[in-house]
């Protein structure tokens, strides 16, 4: 081989080292870039050239090139902000962002990110500095996630009220009670019932009234059974009795097998007439727990019949009043969920994260933003803490996973390779002058 050929490959060894340390110098200079990712430098020997030895065939290297620049997708450390729309990612993941009019018009407006300092614009949308808008889920009035990806929107208007459809009650009524002859009194609740409960409901105007149930035991041969009354003031309803202070809006029955186990339950009847305008024949359904019978229960979450003090041990309703939105909470699922001042939490939306098969195959966006490739495969997403995806961490943000020591001594190293391969093209340029010089 020509001596000359020691000068080029020198050079080739001079570029890559410049290559390197153009790496190292981004890295630092990213070093306080919220969720950068550093990236690494890969050398390949260039092909070599074969020569006859007197043992037989060699191989003598030309130099060196550059291979690839790869984005090392590690975990970066999680600082505490004070804003709750700064996102974190612990896991693996990343968030989607739509923007059309991003540098990249071969992203397809689709950029992926692990940098979570989101805002709400001014159409109540979360976005980015750049004006991508944050994708995932929205909910419906039932708290239901939509399972079409879109811009997540934040409503925060007042939740209107909610008539109370379902009535859950779990009791014990005592099987020791006496078995009461007389019929219900509605004038004499008290003296004609075995027990009473009060909760409180709404109709569709978001109105509060106390409902009082009574429990009057009945014969039964084969267990314990005993029916209820609903009533409400009847200066709440259009249909009440001056001369009388309640009115009775639903009856039903409830039985219980020989171990006290809820078997049945029935609403025979049930209409409330509410005042002010509210809606006619207002119908609830009073459940008493999972039976034993047709609803497959075992005994537990429902309502029993023992020889126990008469106790409600819990009770609750769906209805509830007009409110507006007090807080925001984002929990680690992903889910945006809403406090409203009437107590209600309500599911508003959910954030979705994306993961590739091959994270390697991404290409950079810049704005420490990511875009799919043919390499990269089609991303695959869905909502945190599900398959392989990480959590989502609210008042926080992911630092970059630059090492500044390690890159230091990258640095060192890229500065003595560096060094060294100027040493050989000044060594060569030495042997080639004395071969100049043999003319002399």
């Amino acid at each position: 081989m020509a001596i000359t050929q020691a000068l080029y490959s020198g050079v080739t060894g001079l570029s890559v080292m410049a290559d390197s340390m153009s790496v190292v110098a981004n890295n630092l200079a990213n070093a306080n870039a919220k969720g950068f990712k550093y990236d690494r430098v890969e050398f390949d020997d260039l092909l070599s050239m074969d020569l006859g030895t007197s043992v037989g065939a060699a191989q003598l290297g030309r130099g060196a090139r550059l291979s690839d620049v790869r984005t090392i997708h590690t975990q970066g450390g999680l600082s505490i902000t004070d804003r709750l729309t700064d996102l974190a990612v612990q896991g693996n993941g990343f968030f989607i962002t739509r923007n059309p009019k991003g540098e990249k018009q071969e992203a397809g407006g689709l950029f992926y990110t692990r940098v979570g300092a989101f805002n709400f614009d001014k159409d109540g949308y979360l976005a980015d500095k750049t004006g991508g808008r944050l994708q995932g889920y929205q909910a419906d009035q039932d708290g239901r996630l939509s399972p079409s990806l879109t811009d997540i929107r934040i409503q925060t208007s007042n939740l209107p009220p909610q008539k109370t459809t379902t009535v859950n009650m779990n009791v014990n009524l005592d099987s020791r009670a006496d078995i009461l002859e007389e019929e219900f009194d509605i004038t004499r609740p008290q003296d004609t019932s075995n027990f009473v409960n009060s909760v409180n409901i709404f109709d569709s105007h978001g109105t509060k009234h106390a409902m009082t149930t009574y429990f009057k035991r009945i014969e039964d041969d084969d267990g314990v059974s005993f029916e209820w009354y609903a009533t409400v003031n009847s200066d709440e309803v259009t249909d009440g009795e001056e001369d009388q202070p309640i009115k009775e809006v639903g009856r039903g029955v409830v039985k219980f097998d020989a171990l006290g186990n809820l078997i049945s339950e029935e609403t025979t009847e049930f209409s409330a007439n509410f005042t002010k305008g509210a809606e006619e024949d207002q119908f609830i359904n009073l459940d008493f727990g999972i039976n034993v019978g047709e609803e497959g229960g075992n005994g537990t979450q429902s309502s029993t019949a023992v020889a126990s003090d008469s106790v409600t041990i819990f009770h609750s309703q769906n209805g509830f009043e007009a409110g507006n939105i007090k807080s925001l909470k984002i929990d680690l699922d992903g889910k945006i969920k809403g406090y409203y001042t009437n107590g209600v939490e309500k599911t508003l939306g959910s954030f979705a994260l994306a993961t590739f098969e091959n994270v390697d195959g991404l290409m950079k966006a810049g704005r420490n933003q990511f875009f799919a490739t043919v390499e990269s495969g089609a991303p695959r997403t869905g909502v945190p803490q599900s398959g392989v995806r990480g959590s989502i961490y609210a008042s926080t943000l992911e630092e970059s996973n630059v090492d500044m020591a390690t890159q230091f001594v990258e640095m060192i190293r890229t500065q003595r390779g560096f060094q060294a391969n100027s040493r050989s093209i000044t060594t060569t340029d030495t042997m080639i002058e004395e071969v100049v010089n043999m003319k002399r």
